[in-house]
């Protein structure tokens, strides 16, 4: 988008928090009167150009052509190109060719209305409706400047809408439809939602990639408390790369607690889940903290349950699903070790056992089980014999004349004699 369009975007959504006459609010709308116009075809890339915000493609397709559509069109590009001076000089070209043309004038209020000129722009549309009478193209104009003007958006749409009507081929409405939208819908979103859902969506259907448009959605959408929909579009914007910081999270927390008075007790832990690892702290979750780690205490016990028959595949499904409702659960770290190990996982132990380790050593846990000793069985099983070692030494250097001593010894001189063995 070029800065011109930018800048005209934030002289329109400065414009909704107002509620002063537009500059051209005396000039009466007059009503519909269904028509459409010839236009050249060949022209029709450029107007497409134009639409796409491109006022540099149109200006490259516009250079050896002339006529007075051709020096309207290039007005139109040099404004998005951010040359008033080329815009309202290729105005004044037109004026010579079609001094009575309503494009003349149409195009000359939504170029003034783009620069902020609105009452210059007023009294334009004023001339151009005395000269040519009610015209799609100066309806259109009339709501441009009336989106342009503090309060004015809701008159705007009317305006812009009464053009589509009078002529259906009309172009350059899209993105002013789309603009008046917006304005509407944030000037309703804090107590209509459900409106500003529809002037979202109308928005959308103006111009699909419009961010704003969607932004609204989302927030129409949790206004409206249709949270999971509003999750959704949140998270296709952030696939596109943008970052809403922690409001995903908080309506995650939202919807889980929506989900408990549904007594969809496990749709609220996987919103607590999601919210979690959106950045929640323990903290901000609340209720939410406990729920998990009642689930991750109901999780542990069927674990057990299965380890006691042996059914060590259910038993590490279930001590897994503990790990990830309690995350810093030794108990349900170590579990899922023993679970790996007991099905030949022994990969699957280490990477359990170490989390163990490292986990109490951060927060100067003692540990009661033999861990380490544990880890350097899985690792030697798994073929990582340095790593078994190592795991040996340390534990050795940390307990030297400790009750596993003699194990951690044991185990030490065993792998040493399968590397002797092994001709290293």
């Amino acid at each position: 988008m070029s800065n011109e369009l930018r800048a005209l975007s934030l002289v329109l959504l400065l414009a909704a928090c107002g509620a002063d006459p537009a500059p051209g609010a005396s000039v009466a709308a007059a009503p519909p009167a269904p028509r459409a116009r010839a236009r050249d075809p060949e022209l029709a890339p450029v107007i497409e150009a134009l639409e796409k915000g491109r006022g540099d493609h149109a200006l490259a397709l516009l250079e050896r052509v002339e006529g007075f559509e051709v020096t309207c069109l290039r007005a139109r590009a040099f404004a998005l190109e951010a040359d008033a001076v080329g815009a309202l000089r290729s105005i004044e070209e037109a004026r010579v060719l079609s001094p009575d043309h309503p494009d003349l004038w149409a195009t000359e209020v939504e170029i003034l209305a783009q620069l902020g000129r609105t009452t210059g722009a007023a009294e334009v549309l004023q001339e151009g409706l005395k000269r040519c009478g009610n015209d799609p193209a100066l309806e259109r104009a009339r709501g441009m400047l009336e989106i342009a003007s503090s309060g004015r958006a809701k008159q705007g749409l009317e305006a812009l809408e009464r053009a589509r009507a009078q002529d259906p081929t009309l172009p350059f409405l899209e993105w002013p439809l789309a603009q008046a939208h917006l304005l509407c819908g944030r000037a309703l979103v804090a107590d209509q939602p459900l409106e500003a859902l529809a002037h979202a969506r109308a928005a959308q259907r103006s111009l699909p990639d419009l961010v704003d448009a969607r932004e609204l959605e989302a927030e129409a959408l949790t206004g409206a408390v249709r949270l999971e929909e509003a999750l959704a579009v949140y998270e296709d914007l952030e696939r596109e790369g943008r970052s809403y910081g922690e409001t995903p999270g908080i309506l995650h927390q939202r919807c889980a607690t929506l989900k408990l008075l549904e007594r969809d007790r496990a749709g609220a832990v996987e919103h607590y889940l999601a919210a979690r690892a959106r950045g929640l702290s323990g903290e901000a979750l609340g209720f939410g903290g406990q729920v998990l780690a009642e689930e991750a205490d109901a999780a542990l016990e069927r674990g057990i349950a299965r380890a006691d028959s042996a059914d060590w595949e259910a038993a590490e499904a279930e001590f897994r699903r503990a790990r990830e409702l309690e995350p810093e659960s030794l108990e349900a770290w170590n579990h899922v070790g023993v679970a790996c190990f007991e099905r030949g996982d022994y990969a699957g132990a280490v990477e359990a056992w170490e989390g163990v380790l490292s986990r109490a050593e951060r927060t100067g846990t003692v540990l009661p089980d033999p861990v380490a000793l544990n880890l350097a069985r899985a690792a030697r099983l798994a073929g990582q014999p340095d790593h078994a070692r190592e795991v040996l030494n340390r534990f050795l250097d940390g307990e030297p004349e400790g009750p596993r001593s003699e194990e951690a010894r044991a185990l030490l001189l065993a792998l040493e004699a399968e590397a002797l063995s092994a001709g290293r």
